[in-house]
């Protein structure tokens, strides 16, 4: 809402509150007031705001029913005056991102119009506060009843479409204040004879029952709305354990606990050697991935910052969030929550929510967090035991490079990018160190071991991320180059044999008695063959390639690049 927004409400209160009191105090006259009655009335109004209902996920108080009663007994200004109280306690006991004063500033106009409007046509069409026909009064309070909630909807639509605030959930609201003023029309009816008919007795009869349903009526709902918590919380820990890699159980999370917290940013930030803080996964609006823009924090968390390792945290306002110190989020967040990440009690990461709403979060989200995490911090430990396991299964357990089953799988999955267009080419080098046997029977096979190792080394220095590098068994490697060119691979396969042929490997021969530290040097043959000119499919591509490899560089006298052409066979680069 704007400032000038502001000033005309403040403008009409000024205007509108005080004329309806005194029309209420001078043309609608009540009788003599009972104050033992009131204080009673008062006490009743007080317990019954302070318990709440949630009626298909809409929270609402039923103040109405003494409310009617109190209008039925003693006439407007009476009920203006206790629906004004009623607007105060609500305005603190009831959290909303909009400033108090505009709030309260808006309802007291509201009911005070309400209040007098519906109290003058609960006279016009014969009510009375002296006596009256069972069936004028019950015509009279149900026309009451009905105008007081369709009034009240009314100004509050013309309010929701002057500040241009979505309307999607009015109709819900709408209907059930309705609904609610009509069932609480008789309990107001009744109360009020009672209470001309036997005075603050009336309270034992209707008052404490009304407000003993009451309670166990919320603390029911609150039952029901804690089991839909936790059939929700196994739900999304049900697809949680579905994901059996990290980044996809840390993205479902967040986009799952968006269905049951208000949250319009989320982070997820390792908490590494507790110390350091590393953003793991985000979600701003749409996006995922990159790096955030609406939230910064420092590379290591200190004491006396604000963020709690223990326990989940909540900041309505910016003052609170203010106290988050070297934490800066978009200037239009008004709420946050971090919640420690725990795993085998110790805290592992952070989860951050922030809304661009004062008061968006609440305690029982609080609960449902704690909950959550939970079953993250599980899926996280159950999906990197996989991702370990899958890795053990695709690598080498010496060069640490990947086998030859993932190298058979990875070019299956270039074929289909190549097939679909993703990708033009497709080139293939096999690497075979030159007399390896003989380094073996020379300097043992430990010493051939590191020798591997080393030129592993050597080949991840020239990896790239849409390279594939892997051992082909024994002492021959594979790197798979998609969209590179026949002569872009021959150059890259040309470098690694020139920097092969000029380095010197140190090691320690396992076969001299003396074990000391030998220079050795290698060579490399390497075999080339491009898609589509050399290859079908990548079975054949990685045949031509190792035919490349012994004719054009083995057979053709070693430390060379042998490249397949189809109608020569082989040529020596």
């Amino acid at each position: 809402m704007t400032a000038q927004q502001k000033r005309t409400i403040y403008i009409l209160w000024l205007l509108v509150v005080p004329l309806t009191f005194y029309i209420a105090l001078n043309y609608f006259p009540a009788e003599s007031y009972n104050y033992v009655n009131l204080v009673i009335y008062l006490a009743i109004l007080v317990a019954t705001l302070m318990t709440s209902i949630s009626l298909d996920k809409v929270s609402m108080t039923l103040e109405k029913w003494v409310i009617f009663s109190l209008f039925f007994q003693y006439g407007i200004l009476a009920e203006m005056i206790f629906m004004q109280i009623a607007i105060f306690i609500l305005l603190f006991s009831q959290k909303s991102p909009t400033p108090k004063a505009f709030r309260f500033a808006f309802n007291s106009i509201n009911f005070a119009v309400v209040s007098s409007i519906s109290g003058a046509i609960f006279y016009a069409v014969g009510g009375s506060l002296h006596e009256m026909t069972l069936g004028t009064f019950l015509l009279a309070g149900f026309i009451y009843a009905s105008a007081y909630s369709l009034i009240n909807s009314v100004i509050i639509y013309l309010l929701f479409k002057w500040l241009k605030i979505d309307l999607a959930g009015m109709k819900k609201v709408v209907s059930w204040d309705y609904v609610i003023a009509i069932l609480l029309l008789p309990f107001a009816i009744t109360f009020s004879l009672l209470m001309q008919e036997f005075g603050s007795e009336a309270f034992l009869l209707i008052g404490v029952p009304f407000l003993l349903v009451l309670l166990v009526t919320s603390n029911y709902m609150k039952s029901n709305n804690l089991n839909e918590v936790l059939s929700s919380s196994t739900v999304i820990g049900h697809q949680l354990a579905d994901s059996l890699r990290v980044e996809n159980v840390l993205l479902t999370f967040i986009d799952k606990i968006k269905g049951v917290i208000p949250y319009d940013s989320a982070y997820i930030v390792d908490f590494r050697m507790s110390e350091n803080l590393v953003m793991l996964a985000f979600k701003e609006g749409e996006f995922r991935s990159g790096t955030p823009n609406r939230f910064t924090f420092p590379q290591k968390r200190s004491e006396g910052d604000g963020l709690d390792v223990e326990t989940t945290k909540l900041f309505l306002n910016k003052k609170g969030i203010d106290s988050l110190l070297g934490y800066t989020f978009d200037p239009l967040v008004e709420s946050v929550m971090t919640a420690p990440i725990k795993r085998n009690q110790r805290t592992e990461a952070f989860l951050i929510l922030t809304s661009n709403q004062r008061y968006a979060f609440e305690d029982a989200h609080v609960k449902m967090v704690d909950l959550l995490t939970g079953y993250l911090a599980t899926a996280v430990e159950k999906a990197r035991y996989y991702e370990k396991t899958v890795e053990k299964s695709v690598r080498c357990g010496l060069t640490g490079l990947y086998n030859f089953r993932y190298l058979e799988s990875k070019l299956d999955e270039e074929m289909v990018r190549y097939h679909t267009g993703e990708i033009a080419t497709l080139s293939t080098i096999i690497l075979d160190i030159d007399h390896f046997k003989s380094i073996n029977d020379t300097y043992g096979h430990q010493s051939g071991n590191d020798l591997l190792c080393a030129f592993a080394a050597l080949l991840r220095s020239y990896q790239t991320s849409d390279m594939t590098l892997a051992r082909y068994g024994g002492e021959e490697f594979v790197i798979i180059l998609p969209d590179y060119e026949k002569e872009d691979a021959v150059e890259f396969a040309e470098m690694i044999r020139k920097e092969m042929e000029e380095s010197s490997f140190k090691i320690i021969p396992d076969l001299s008695e003396d074990r000391e530290p030998t220079i050795v040097n290698m060579t490399v043959s390497i075999g080339v063959a491009t898609m589509p000119m050399d290859a079908k499919d990548g079975k054949e591509l990685l045949r031509n390639a190792d035919r490349a490899l012994y004719i054009g560089g083995k057979q053709a006298g070693r430390n060379r690049v042998g490249v397949y052409e189809e109608d020569k066979e082989n040529v020596v680069s």
